[in-house]
């Protein structure tokens, strides 16, 4: 049995001695919901339909336990192997959903043991492996599914996946670019052009952001947009997309916070402190300490920027932010 397998059992194992007695304690007062909804049902066939719509509205509802327990009675009855199926992948799911691994790919392994080949179970198993960084695991079932289906669009985006996790920037964009992510999801947009800003192809990673984001108007994937710009020293486009962004959600931290920090690299320091002051009633973070501190200065006021500078230091939780904090007051105090 190699390393990875025995790692691969260890951290089942972890998974079930935590959730088990999660998954008892709520076992009774479920039932009995489930029991009821089932009460005045005259045959199996209306017990089912019945059991169906239950558990499919509390799964709705994100009532995962009581999903699980209707989803569980349903498996009592002699079903089809496709009712089965459905029933064990539901569950896997809603295990997932509820960080319970180990049961989650117990019942993914049942659903596949009705059907070997279904595509959408096994990518639910190698996504699974995938959220917990078992890339040779998740690799092979991709792989193995692509040499039966070229075209699987999942196999090719959990492939894109695997390898940014990876760092491997160049696979990644291989398979992200081998679907129409510009019609996927905006979190693979903004990965396919965070690999080519990885790959020092920031003028790449902006032009797919500038396309996108002509018909999305993502918050997020704008955002990701007015960073690009900063890094790439074209402020007034950054300060446009930030004011904007700033305009449908004047409470959004990170997204004040950059603004400010346009403004104070634009010259604008008056309005930089301004959405700084902002940014603190927001989250007291010590990083607008430290940017409240460098605005100080620039208006020639030291004694008020080594106030910042040491209220940033005496809040640091991290040790990057320290050692900036640090390096501010050294710089302060020598003038």
């Amino acid at each position: 049995m190699n390393k990875l397998l025995i790692s691969f059992l260890l951290l089942f194992m972890c998974f079930y001695m935590l959730f088990a007695f999660e998954n008892v304690v709520t076992t009774s007062s479920d039932e009995s919901k489930v029991e009821a909804s089932i009460e005045s049902c005259k045959n199996q066939k209306e017990k089912i339909e019945t059991l169906e719509k239950f558990a499919s509205n509390a799964y709705k509802d994100n009532q995962y336990d009581l999903s699980l327990c209707a989803y569980s009675k349903l498996l009592s009855f002699k079903n089809n192997n496709k009712k089965n199926f459905n029933y064990y992948m539901t569950l896997g799911d809603i295990y997932c959903l509820k960080n319970n691994y180990f049961f989650s790919m117990e019942m993914y392994q049942r659903a596949l043991s009705i059907y070997k080949k279904n595509e959408e179970i096994n990518i639910k198993i190698a996504n699974l492996y995938l959220k917990n960084n078992m890339y040779e695991f998740a690799q092979e079932i991709f792989d193995s599914i692509l040499k039966v289906n070229k075209k699987s669009v999942n196999a090719k985006k959990g492939l894109g996946e695997l390898f940014y996790l990876q760092n491997d920037y160049q696979k990644a964009i291989f398979y992200y670019e081998q679907v129409d992510f510009f019609h996927s999801d905006e979190d693979i947009i903004v990965k396919v052009s965070n690999c080519y800003n990885n790959l020092n192809q920031i003028d790449k990673s902006i032009e797919i952001l500038e396309k996108y984001t002509k018909d999305n108007k993502s918050f997020e994937v704008l955002f990701f947009l007015g960073k690009l710009y900063v890094e790439s020293h074209e402020y007034l486009k950054a300060k446009e997309i930030f004011l904007n962004l700033y305009e449908k959600n004047k409470y959004n931290f990170k997204n004040c916070l950059y603004l400010a920090n346009v403004y104070y690299l634009l010259g604008e320091i008056s309005l930089s402190r301004h959405m700084l002051g902002h940014s603190y009633k927001i989250n007291p973070f010590s990083a607008v300490d430290i940017l409240q501190a460098q605005a100080a200065y620039k208006l020639g006021r030291v004694d008020e920027a080594k106030k910042y500078a040491k209220r940033a230091l005496e809040k640091s939780k991290t040790v990057f932010l320290r050692d900036q904090a640090q390096k501010c007051l050294d710089f302060l105090q020598s003038k």
